[in-house]
C-alpha cells in the first residue's frame, strides 16, 4: 500500500511540475530531473523542448499533457 501510495505521489508530481516554468528551458530541465528514471530522458526531453522553442507549447514526453504559453528560450 506504501508503494503504491508513494507511486500514485509520484506521478501526480511529475505531472504538475512542467507548468511551473515559465520558459521552455525550464521546462526540459524539469522534465530531465523528473524523467531520471527513464534511459531515454534527456533525448526526449530535449526533442519536447525542441518543438516547445517553436511553439511555446511543451508535451511531456512520458504523460503527453499539454502545457502552454511558455516563454521560447
Amino acid at each position: 500500500m506504501r508503494l503504491l501510495s508513494a507511486v500514485v505521489l509520484s506521478l501526480v508530481c511529475l505531472a504538475a511540475l512542467p507548468a511551473s516554468a515559465e520558459t521552455c528551458s525550464q521546462a526540459i530541465a524539469h522534465c530531465i530531473q523528473d524523467g531520471s528514471r527513464h534511459p531515454d530522458a534527456d533525448a526526449k526531453c530535449a526533442a519536447a523542448g525542441q518543438a516547445c522553442m517553436k511553439t511555446g507549447v511543451f508535451v511531456g514526453p512520458y504523460t503527453r499533457k499539454v502545457w502552454r504559453g511558455f516563454d521560447k528560450r
